[in-house]
Order: structure tokens, then C-alpha cells, then sequence
């Protein structure tokens, strides 16, 4: 297994200034690099994405988004980096795996090709970054998402651009654009529909449409957004007609799409504060559960009704989709699940009671997580609703 990921180094003391890297390695092997791209001064890498292409053979690409920024000096006369930035860029690598051995090469610009060798696999070849292309763009690149074969999703400030990478002329084609009201902060693609967070207007839904013909054309359409704002850090699909998302004060919450396409038209169906800040929501579980309790639904049912659960509960395994997982800043990770009305209401009445008593009283939850019961009495912004704190 291999994973690409990028990191920045600075040394303010000896005026270096920041330079992100993109290193490919393999966390099974002692996190071994296999390939490593470095990037130019004062260039921060904002996303990242595998996009695999199938044509006559099987193409795989990193997409790099990065954000260009100005160099200014502080009183100490040392270099740092204005928050405004003065550009990004789209950068595509092919990883290639090699057929002979090379020698270990760190390419030093971006337009390099950057390969080292993998003594781990009896000696055989290596892995190789090669530099495909890239694209200059007015803004920080901040979120990439395949769609479909051969197109990509770039968010770049408040505009959504859907792109097409021809692998016969070998040239990315711009289709189209669709702009939004705020910046953009995050991309998931599920079929045809694009959900893209934005710092205050929580999530917006667009489907694209593409070509049916020659005469026709590609089409990125605004299909709904939310009735909140909340500057949203990440957001995937829970189901078809489910929606949920993080923001930076650490509220969590989902949104239900309803059948009619109406703008504003995203209600949010729970939300809860963690207290912290997030950065990332993804289905999954953290411990592995031989079968799933019978109060936990699967998000794939309609999440507004009281659709009761038919399946199997004794052979019914817990899957990645029954579960959410929400990561932190500072390293934490929560889950979430799903539970029936009644197994709701019957923990509600216990939350009420368990907030109710003072700091002193003895029924008060003595093995509660810290914030729990704040968590639960939050007062400002958002309020939090349709969840039971599992740490009470």
C-alpha cells in the first residue's frame, strides 16, 4: 500500500523560508519513501487526490493544489508569508511503477520527475513521480475530487471548475465552471452530484451534466445549499438523500436533501458540538464490531423517517457505512452512528436527567468525558440536537 502526502519544512531561525514536499511512501514498511517532489519557496500545498483514469491501459495520478504566496519580512529581518495569496497552481504527477531499479533521485522542482528505488520488493524496480502537467490559477487550489474516468473537480476561491484530462493529446481540458456565493473549503463527488463545503454557507450540492453529443456541452449546475451558515472544513454522503459535515468551531452536523431541487433548501437533521476543532468526517468505524447492536441503523435508510431496520441482526456484520468517524486538530476521533426512535427517546430522558443535577450533586455522572456535559447544554451558535452524547 502505498500513500501520497505532503508536509512543509521552514527554519525561520536560519531565514529559510517554508517549502512543502510531496512524498510518496509505504506506512507497512517503517513509512519507507519511495518518491519525493519538492515544491517552490513560499508555495503551500492546500490538496491532495488519486485520480485513476482508464483508457487502453490503466492511468494513475496525484493531483497537487497548491497556493503561491508573497514573502514579506518581520521586525527580525527573518522571512514569513503574507496570508494573502497571489495565486495557485494544479499539479498532475503519473505514478509509475518501474521495471529496473534506479537509483534514489529527489527531484528538486516540480517539473522534475522524482524516483527511488524499492529494495523491498525482492529488489525489483521502483516507484516513479512523473511530471505530467499544470495550470496556473488565479487562487489557492484548496479541494480536488475525481469525477467519473476522466474528469476532476478543482475548487479555486469561490468557483468550482470541472476538468477533462485527454490522455491521447495529452492536454487537460477546462468544460466548465460554476461560481458559489463563498470561498470553497471542501469537494466529495458521489455518481454525477458534487457536494462543495464553503467557509459560510455549510455545503452546496451541483450535478454535472455532461455532454450527450457533439453540438451539446458540459454543465456544473447549482442544485441546492443549506439553509445554515457554518464554515464547513469537510462534508461526504451519508446515503443518497443524506448530507454531513464539519466545521472549525467543531459543530458536526447533517443535512437532509430533499426531493425538489430548491435553493436553500438543506435542512439540517442533527448536529452536535465536540467542542474542538475538526478537520475531517468519513464513514468508518474504529473498533471492530463482529455484529452490529440492534438499536444501530444503517445510514442508507432514510434518515428522515422512522424507517425500522428489517435486516438480520444476527448475522447482520457492522460495515464501514453504518458508522461516521470524525477526526480533530488535536488528534481526537469520534464516532457516530445511528440509532432507532425508541432507543433515541429512552436516552434522552436519561441525558435530561443525568444534566440536571449540579456539580455537587452525587447522581451527577462521575465517569462523564470532559465537555460532555456542555456539550449537551451549548447555548450558542447552532444548537445541538437529535443526538445523545455517548460520553455521559
Amino acid at each position: 500500500m502505498l500513500v501520497a502526502g505532503a508536509i512543509l519544512s521552514s527554519s525561520p531561525a536560519l531565514n529559510v523560508p517554508p517549502t512543502s514536499y510531496l512524498r510518496v511512501l509505504d506506512p507497512s514498511d517503517s513509512g519507507q519513501i519511495h518518491a519525493e517532489i519538492r515544491f517552490h519557496p513560499h508555495e503551500l500545498v492546500h490538496s491532495l487526490a488519486t485520480w485513476h483514469i482508464r483508457g487502453q491501459k490503466r492511468y494513475r495520478y496525484i493531483c497537487v493544489g497548491t497556493g503561491l504566496y508573497m514573502e514579506q519580512n518581520d521586525r527580525d529581518g527573518l522571512s514569513a508569508l503574507c496570508s494573502r495569496p497571489r495565486g495557485g497552481r494544479l499539479i498532475i504527477y503519473n505514478l509509475k511503477m518501474l521495471k529496473r531499479k534506479s537509483r534514489i533521485k529527489s527531484a528538486s522542482s516540480p517539473r522534475q520527475t522524482s524516483s527511488m528505488s524499492l529494495d523491498n520488493i525482492g529488489g525489483k524496480g521502483g516507484y516513479e513521480l512523473k511530471y505530467v502537467w499544470e495550470s496556473e490559477r488565479e487562487g489557492p487550489v484548496v479541494a480536488l475530487a475525481p469525477l467519473g474516468d476522466s474528469y476532476l473537480v478543482v475548487g479555486v476561491g469561490k468557483t468550482c471548475v470541472v476538468l477533462k484530462l485527454d490522455v491521447v493529446q495529452k492536454r487537460l481540458i477546462e468544460c466548465c465552471e460554476t461560481p458559489l456565493r463563498f470561498p470553497i473549503t471542501s469537494l466529495r463527488v458521489c455518481g454525477h452530484d458534487v457536494v462543495a463545503g464553503s467557509q459560510r454557507e455549510a455545503v452546496n450540492i451541483l450535478q454535472f451534466v455532461p455532454a450527450q453529443s457533439e453540438d451539446d456541452y458540459d454543465r456544473l449546475l447549482l442544485q441546492n445549499s443549506a439553509r445554515f451558515g457554518v464554515n464547513t472544513m469537510d462534508a461526504c454522503y451519508l446515503s443518497d438523500n443524506t448530507i454531513a459535515g464539519v466545521d472549525n468551531n467543531g459543530f458536526v452536523y447533517a443535512v437532509g436533501i430533499p426531493a425538489s431541487n430548491n435553493e436553500f433548501g438543506l435542512d439540517c437533521v442533527f448536529g452536535i458540538h465536540l467542542g474542538t476543532e475538526c478537520s475531517q468526517i468519513r464513514q468508518g468505524y474504529l473498533v471492530d464490531c463482529v455484529r452490529r447492536p440492534t438499536h444501530v441503523l444503517p445510514w442508507a435508510k432514510d434518515i428522515q423517517t422512522n424507517e425500522k431496520d428489517d435486516s438480520d441482526q444476527d448475522n447482520r456484520k457492522m460495515q464501514p457505512e453504518d458508522s461516521v468517524v470524525v477526526s480533530t486538530i488535536s488528534g481526537a476521533m469520534w464516532t457516530l452512528v445511528r440509532i432507532s426512535a425508541h432507543a433515541f427517546a429512552l436516552l434522552k430522558e436519561l441525558e435530561n436527567a443525568m444534566c440536571a443535577f449540579g456539580c455537587g450533586h452525587p447522581a451527577r455522572p462521575l465517569l462523564a468525558a470532559e465537555g460532555s456535559i456542555d456539550r449537551a447544554r451549548h447555548k450558542t451558535g447552532l444548537q445541538s440536537s437529535n443526538v445523545i452524547d455517548g460520553t455521559l
